[in-house]
């Protein structure tokens, strides 16, 4: 008994030292299964650039806080308050185990070098059948204020400011109301996070300068010569007088003053948008009296004298033309009422013979008489534009021969002049008729002033229905309007 109760103690004395190694063992066999896997899964955010898997981090905020807090350079830059991550950085939310996780630093280092960071902003679409523009800005309003103020250029500011508060004047007898404004293109606005390395307009004023120019570039710079006038400056550098008025705004007119010293812009207009103005237009036009050629036989060929002195007429023409950034793109003529009627010269030319040789002195017009000049002669965009555009007279409506010869040319040309036709006047001079719907004349054939060689169309580089008229001597080309009265 005595045995026994010594043996008890003994357990007993050593029962902590028992415990303690279980709970030792037991130690060591969890934490070895816990250092490779957590047992419970954790909500933690797993970071994607571009589809790229970049790695896992605990929280969204905490990365979308570091990355702005890190980029101050960006913030003076634009003037914003706030940068965002790159746009095609995702970060979505799993429900995994803690395995491989990076801190919002480690994610920051590894994307920085890869795209760049975003800002707040608007991208300004623009787009026609033709082509598509992306404007960026930090302000929707600054494309608002330019678009107003380059609708105000090719307007003019009495007009804008009539039409827009609907007091124009109502025509009582001759003169224009504009019946519509409105953007050519479709223009859409977005709000979006936009990557730093885009070009993006800080303020109204470049905006401004973008939608006229199509660039931000300084524009070339003339500094006026004494004698120079705004006629001599756009033409000595390649600029249509309109051209150099838009570019320049303080001028009103072509007749404006240059003093010696002033600097003026000589830069290409390029205007990102279509300011499409309508108008209706109650005008006096002179409609021009032409030469009538008789012949007699009794008169030597070669000599001739004038029956009958030609005496210009007046009618009251009424219209809706359309231009697109201050130029007359299509003219319809909606009524004429004569109010003097033209009496055309008669001379009197010897001879039967149809001659193909023309006479230099007297052209006829190669249109009907109600009509208008969409486009003149000179230059336009930094192209010399070689001769005149008349519309208005309607598609199928007939084309003369400005002055006998001979058809040395019939043509189509696709990206030129469409179907066309040169007339050899056999003394020099040779006319051109460009655009036209149909032909009726053949090459090598003697044509006589006057006679139908054609119809008006819209073949070829053409906007709109027109004939485009030139007159060329010895090649050169030279402005159709000085042969005429």
């Amino acid at each position: 008994m005595k045995g026994a109760i010594n043996l008890m103690k003994k357990i007993l004395k050593s029962f902590p030292l028992i415990i303690v190694g279980i709970l030792i063992t037991t130690s060591i066999f969890l934490l070895g299964f816990t250092n490779i896997k957590t047992l419970e899964p954790m909500d933690l955010y797993h970071v994607y650039l571009d589809g790229e898997n970049i790695g896992i981090i605990t929280s969204k905020m905490e990365l979308e806080n570091y990355i702005d807090n890190e980029q101050q350079v960006i913030k003076d830059t634009y003037n914003v308050d706030k940068v965002y991550a790159p746009n095609g950085l995702e970060i979505l939310k799993e429900w995994t185990y803690s395995e491989n996780v990076l801190s919002a630093s480690e994610v920051y280092e590894k994307i920085k070098g890869i795209k760049p960071f975003t800002i707040n902003g608007y991208v300004i679409n623009i787009t026609n059948d033709d082509s598509a523009e992306k404007i960026y800005t930090l302000n929707d309003e600054y494309f608002k204020s330019a678009v107003n103020t380059t609708i105000k250029i090719f307007l003019g500011e009495d007009s804008y400011e009539t039409f827009f508060t609907d007091t124009q004047i109502e025509i009582k007898e001759f003169g224009s109301i504009v019946e519509d404004v409105y953007i050519g293109e479709t223009v859409t606005i977005q709000e979006e996070h936009i990557s730093i390395d885009e070009n993006i307009i800080t303020n109204k004023d470049d905006m401004a300068k973008y939608i006229l120019f199509g660039t931000l570039k300084q524009q070339s710079i003339y500094k006026v010569k004494p004698g120079d006038t705004i006629t001599t400056v756009a033409e000595n550098n390649k600029l249509h007088t309109e051209e150099f008025l838009v570019a320049n705004p303080e001028f009103t007119s072509i007749d404006n003053l240059l003093h010696p010293g002033q600097e003026v812009v000589i830069g290409l207009i390029k205007p990102q948008i279509s300011v499409v103005v309508e108008k209706h237009v109650v005008e006096k036009q002179i409609k021009t009296f032409e030469t009538k050629i008789k012949y007699d036989n009794s008169v030597l060929v070669g000599s001739g004298y004038e029956s009958q002195a030609g005496v210009n007429g007046e009618d009251k023409v009424t219209q809706k033309i359309k231009y697109i950034n201050g130029a007359p793109q299509t003219a319809v003529i909606v009524s004429t009422e004569e109010l003097k009627p033209v009496i055309n010269s008669v001379y009197v030319k010897g001879g039967k013979i149809i001659p193909y040789v023309g006479d230099s002195r007297y052209w006829g017009w190669p249109t009907i008489k109600h009509y208008v000049i969409t486009s003149d002669f000179g230059w336009r965009k930094g192209r010399q534009h070689q001769g005149i555009d008349i519309s208005g007279c309607g598609h199928g409506s007939p084309i003369y021969a400005a002055n006998n010869g001979t058809v040395s040319i019939k043509d189509y040309e696709r990206y030129g002049y469409g179907n066309w036709v040169e007339i050899n006047h056999n003394n020099g001079y040779k006319t051109r008729y460009g655009h036209m719907s149909k032909i009726y004349v053949v090459k090598g054939q003697v044509v006589e002033k006057g006679q139908v060689i054609g119809t008006m169309g819209n073949t070829g580089r053409s906007t709109g229905t027109h004939l485009h008229f030139e007159i060329r001597y010895n090649n050169k080309a030279y402005n159709p309007r000085n042969y005429y009265n």
